[in-house]
């Protein structure tokens, strides 16, 4: 497998937003008023595992790792399957999945097809 700076700079930024997210959640249920203290917290949480997976996916694809190419994929089949479930809901966050998945897609394929057959 190739690198890909392109695939692995948008992984990067799926999962420094899946980060900033789950501490967003996390903060947030802590200090504000959530309806279930406990839920918010453990989404926080989970965001945050999610996020970091994402970044070691990330790390893989920028040092070539055979290993990480099925996970990248997997990671932008879920953005668009959110994408499309949150379309009539969320535009803004829709298009931006959307968007990041089909572009890390397009950028993994690419590096594949640079490679010598096996």
């Amino acid at each position: 497998m190739h690198p890909s700076p392109v695939a692995a700079a948008l992984l990067g930024l799926e999962g420094l937003a899946g980060v900033v997210a789950g501490l967003g959640f996390a903060i947030a249920a802590l200090v504000g008023h959530p309806s279930d203290r406990g839920v918010a917290v453990a989404l926080g949480a989970l965001l945050v595992v999610y996020g970091v997976g994402i970044l070691l996916v990330g790390r893989g694809v920028w040092r070539a790792r055979r290993w990480a190419r099925t996970p990248a994929y997997l990671i932008q089949f879920f953005g668009l399957v959110i994408a499309w479930y949150q379309r009539g809901t969320l535009v803004g966050v829709t298009v931006g999945v959307g968007v990041v998945a089909v572009a890390a897609i397009a950028a993994l394929t690419l590096a594949q097809r640079h490679e010598p057959p096996a």
